[in-house]
């Protein structure tokens, strides 16, 4: 029970630094151009390479157990790289229509002296 209890100690200590040290900063707690670039590397890693031949493992790729070549293409993992691609598009579109609406943006000086 001690255990539990310093572990749940310390994971409470990171999140609120963390939480805190955002606050200070100013910056979002949040930002969905961070969760595109992370599924678009996946949606790639995984499509290429399903669509050249290897089986690439979904736990600890390249870690635990190598890429294996299996002569074909491998659809699942194309599908899921398919899926994942289609997943971060709206994070794309979210995270740049935040970056033209924030003041200052290249996009907001432009459109406000057009005016």
């Amino acid at each position: 029970m001690t255990t539990i209890l310093i572990i749940a100690g310390l994971l409470t200590f990171v999140v609120g630094w963390n939480y805190w040290m955002y606050r200070l900063s100013g910056r979002p707690w949040w930002n969905p151009l961070w969760m595109a670039f992370t599924l678009t590397a996946v949606a790639l890693f995984y499509g290429v390479g399903g669509l050249l031949g290897y089986d690439v493992p979904r736990h600890n790729p390249l870690i635990d157990q190598p890429a294996v070549w299996v002569g074909h293409v491998v659809w699942p993992q194309v599908l899921l790289a398919s899926i994942t691609l289609l997943a971060s598009a709206p994070l794309w579109w979210f995270g740049v229509k935040r970056l033209q609406s924030q003041p200052g943006s290249a996009s907001a000086q432009t459109s406000s002296s057009h005016r």
